[in-house]
């Protein structure tokens, strides 16, 4: 009878082992102090990791999901586009104004809050950029377009053939009611 106290219960398997035993011959459980609790450690942290993984799926497949701020601009940036944009200048200052249309060729109405132009010259080159905050937002509805006139302020180039080039910088869900900024 001196093997009975040399033997114990393994915790997970209910089986009778050595009592030197460090992992369990039945169920290949370590037998240390912390052997239990380091299975469950691996479950548990197992266990996270695929609700976080769950979780950033989500948001990759459903980008669009109902949040305080509203749809999120930089997924749909290729969706508003601008045409027909023309500079045009006051004949009494040096101030330059940015008339055009905003086309929305998406699904979601935008309300549009600032424009960045590019101006570059014949070869290319980038002269300046300029962002024109819009002071009074507008929506530009799915599948339609809206018209914009800002400032841009003082512009000096030196050389003629300037081309400018504009695009939305940002803007906001449209669904959304117009906030102060």
């Amino acid at each position: 009878m001196g093997d009975v106290s040399q033997t114990r219960i393994c915790p997970l398997c209910a089986e009778t082992i050595k009592a030197a035993a460090k992992v369990c011959p039945f169920c290949r459980a370590h037998q240390s102090r912390f052997g239990l609790w380091r299975e469950q450690l691996i479950q548990l942290v197992l266990a996270l990791l695929s609700v976080g993984l769950f979780v950033v799926v989500c948001f990759w497949v459903f980008p669009d999901g109902a949040s305080s701020s509203g749809r999120q601009f930089a997924r749909h940036r290729e969706d508003l586009g601008v045409l027909r944009s023309s500079l045009e200048r006051e004949k009494k200052k040096p101030k330059f104004w940015l008339t055009g249309y905003v086309t929305n060729r998406g699904d979601y109405p935008w309300r549009v809050r600032e424009l960045e132009s590019r101006f570059l010259d014949t070869q290319g080159n980038l002269l300046d950029v300029r962002r024109s905050t819009i002071s009074d937002p507008f929506v530009v509805p799915p599948r339609g377009e809206a018209a914009f006139h800002v400032e841009l302020g003082e512009l000096v180039f030196t050389n003629g053939g300037v081309i400018h080039q504009v695009r939305v910088q940002t803007a906001t869900d449209g669904n959304l009611p117009a906030k102060p900024d």
